[in-house]
């Protein structure tokens, strides 16, 4: 059974992905990818006591956490992993995004990393529940 604790981060995970299709549907798509990304970043965050019964660390890669969390994963789960992963800094810095992130990111983009943030949080909330 999940604890208040690992509850309370999934479903703040999962507000993130509901701040992401919020900001989408007002046109900031930069902001939407990141509120997507962010999603799989806490819900991966919330693995490390459910999965491994270790804190969760101060880190912000994707990759690193899915290996500290999962070691290895589906393929198709690793792939959307991967392309959310620099979102972290090309979504909110110039310098990352090589000009403007407002001008860099489209609605396109935004439905789809919201789709592929929507696929990978099913399947590793699915393996947070079968854990507990």
């Amino acid at each position: 059974m999940l604890s208040e604790r690992e509850q309370s981060w999934i479903e703040d995970a999962r507000t993130e992905l509901t701040a992401a299709e919020l900001v989408a549907d007002g046109g900031l798509a930069n902001i939407a990818i990141y509120h997507a990304r962010q999603a799989i970043e806490k819900l991966l965050k919330a693995g490390y006591p459910i999965m491994r019964a270790r804190p969760m660390p101060h880190e912000h890669s994707l990759q690193g956490m899915v290996h500290g969390v999962f070691g290895r994963i589906p393929e198709e789960i690793w792939e959307i992993i991967k392309r959310l992963n620099p979102f972290y800094m090309s979504t909110r810095y110039v310098d990352a995004a090589g000009g403007p992130p407002s001008e860099r990111f489209d609605a396109d983009d935004a439905s789809e990393a919201i789709a592929m943030a929507k696929e990978a949080f099913a399947w590793i909330e699915t393996q947070y529940r079968a854990k507990s």
